[in-house]
């Protein structure tokens, strides 16, 4: 079987494991510890290494979606999982002061690996019309090129289904 590999990254507690769970269930590799920096995120437990999932699409394919450690110490980690990736999904909150200036970061590590990488923003927690398409609108200005910008519950399996199915079209310009 040959692997299709994704990666989710976005920032410290913002869902990365939740979704690589909700996606692939039992068939997944957490990499959490306690959390040692209640000051970055009240969240009882941190990813320190590589989350990992499996999907199997059939005909012998598999999606590997990865997800990557959200603290700026780990971005060893996250710059090599960009590295073996065929597409990024950026996890972020756009209610953040900072959300832009994040995602933006974000946008600007994969397109330093590839400018043809896809990559798309996942506004992981609920945010208003508004809020969206401000952030979207900021988000294009900063970069010069539009992003695609979609929201979903990362605890809901068909939610992020409806994601990846979003994304796989991305991925065939590749």
């Amino acid at each position: 079987m040959s692997g299709l590999r994704i990666v989710l990254l976005g920032p410290m507690g913002i869902g990365k494991t939740t979704a690589i769970r909700s996606l692939c269930g039992d068939v997944m590799v957490d990499c959490d510890v306690p959390n040692m920096d209640p000051s970055s995120s009240a969240k009882a437990s941190t990813t320190v290494g590589a989350d990992f999932g499996v999907i199997d699409l059939g005909n012998g394919e598999e999606l590997h979606i990865y997800g990557s450690p959200g603290q700026d110490r780990f971005e060893f980690m996250r710059n090599w999982l960009i590295s073996i990736a065929i597409g990024v999904i950026v996890l972020i909150d756009a209610n953040q002061t900072d959300a832009t200036d994040m995602a933006e970061q974000y946008v600007r590590t994969v397109r330093s690996f590839s400018e043809t990488m896809p990559c798309m923003l996942l506004l992981a927690r609920p945010a208003s019309d508004e809020t969206a398409n401000r952030f979207s609108s900021i988000l294009t200005d900063k970069l010069g090129v539009a992003v695609p910008v979609i929201t979903a519950d990362v605890r809901e399996k068909l939610q992020m289904l409806d994601v990846l199915d979003i994304f796989s079209p991305l991925m065939a310009t590749i």
